[in-house]
């Protein structure tokens, strides 16, 4: 009875925890992302201008770090669809357009609808993702991790009218459904995630491997054949309304991405940043804020390769500590994310798409757990003081990842 008890005591703190953890991030998102959307000044005016007329003077600072850049994307695509292929709406995935389609007569407003889906995806995927850490890595890696999550520098993105926050929910709780053996929804909860965003298709392969390794090895595993197949179902829907094949990986060129493969890009990345430190040595400055960013190109470029080299670390945490499906699932990601570098600044984007490569941040957790208390704490306040800088430069559209 004891027992029983110590663990619902154990499982009520941990509830607390993450609540904390989800509330604090956010209120801290929120209240960062109004200043810097009263405060400093718009990089975009006529942007700034035309939402403040369509939001209002209340809610137009209250969506800071909410409706931003992509976010114009999603929302034209839940109102008017995909339209021309000269929009560029097609390079992004339906799932969370519709989503926020379906849910504005409830919300009333199509940024409300997209972000009230951002923030309880993101609630619930810390939830499971705290539980499939749990399980493998322990309970003070679980907290590390939540922690480490809801405070990263960019986790605004999990606020915003983005993608980030329901692909999260959709790739862990992927994982812990196939971790209780419920397989078909595994798959299906697998197959979402590629009409997500086109990483989620590499799903299949930490699903298919995590069963061979529980000895499953039976026609069950067709049933995994959904989440590739969600993915193909998607380009020949896009194919019939007369798009061109593979239009959502080709149409990258509008932003200047190329495909040029991972090596390719990663190299390019370390010779981006060997020179930017030189232009920074001979007095090119760091801070300049503009429309293109908060820093200059040249100290973006190597902060980048520093949140690549970052990655890499947790990789080989990945490697020694987590199933090998999670760890291919981590690598094939990051291979993927890699593959199309922009020629000016290889690693554009680089730091956001790694928020949701989830075994990455699960490795993070477990080192965090092992170190001294003050260190915890130390990265953890260093984590939200970079998180209320990017949602107020976010805010004020200075372009973020």
């Amino acid at each position: 009875m004891q027992s029983a008890r110590a663990r619902g005591a154990r499982r009520a703190d941990g509830a607390l925890g993450l609540v904390g953890a989800v509330a604090a991030s956010r209120i801290l998102v929120l209240g960062a992302g109004a200043i810097g959307a009263l405060a400093l000044r718009a990089h975009d005016a006529a942007a700034a201008n035309a939402l403040r007329r369509l939001l209002g003077p209340v809610a137009y600072p209250l969506a800071g770090a909410v409706d931003r850049f992509d976010s114009a994307y999603y929302l034209a695509i839940a109102a008017h669809g995909y339209g021309a292929l000269a929009s560029g709406r097609v390079a992004f995935f339906p799932l969370y357009p519709l989503l926020i389609r379906a849910l504005v007569p409830l919300c009333g407003s199509a940024v409300l609808a997209g972000a009230a889906i951002s923030q309880l995806s993101f609630a619930g995927a810390l939830v499971v993702l705290h539980r499939l850490c749990e399980h493998q890595l322990g309970r003070a890696a679980a907290d590390a991790t939540v922690l480490a999550l809801a405070f990263a520098p960019l986790s605004f993105f999990f606020s915003a009218v983005y993608t980030e926050s329901l692909f999260l929910l959709l790739s862990v709780a992927s994982l812990e459904a196939a971790r209780r053996d419920r397989w078909r929804l595994a798959c299906g909860l697998a197959a979402l995630a590629a009409l997500a965003r086109s990483v989620g298709v590499l799903l299949v392969v930490a699903l298919v491997a995590g069963r061979i390794a529980r000895g499953r090895r039976d026609r069950s595993l067709a049933w995994a054949l959904a989440v590739p197949g969600a993915l193909a179902g998607w380009l020949a829907a896009l194919a019939l309304a007369g798009y061109p094949p593979l239009s959502p990986f080709t149409i990258g060129a509008r932003w200047d991405r190329v495909s040029t493969g991972p090596v390719i890009a990663v190299a390019s990345a370390i010779w981006t940043a060997l020179r930017s430190a030189i232009a920074l040595a001979r007095g090119a400055p760091v801070y300049s804020p503009s429309l293109a960013g908060p820093f200059s190109s040249a100290a973006e470029a190597i902060i980048l390769l520093a949140v690549l080299g970052v990655c890499a670390a947790a990789l080989c945490g990945c490697a020694r500590h987590l199933p090998r499906g999670y760890v291919a699932y981590a690598a094939l990601a990051l291979a993927m994310v890699l593959s199309s570098p922009v020629a000016t600044q290889p690693l554009e984007s680089f730091d956001r798409y790694a928020l949701t490569i989830f075994p990455l941040w699960m490795a993070g957790g477990r080192w965090l757990a092992r170190r001294r208390r003050v260190v915890r704490l130390g990265l953890l306040v260093c984590g939200a003081a970079a998180l209320a800088f990017y949602s107020a430069q976010f805010a004020s559209w200075a372009f973020i990842a």
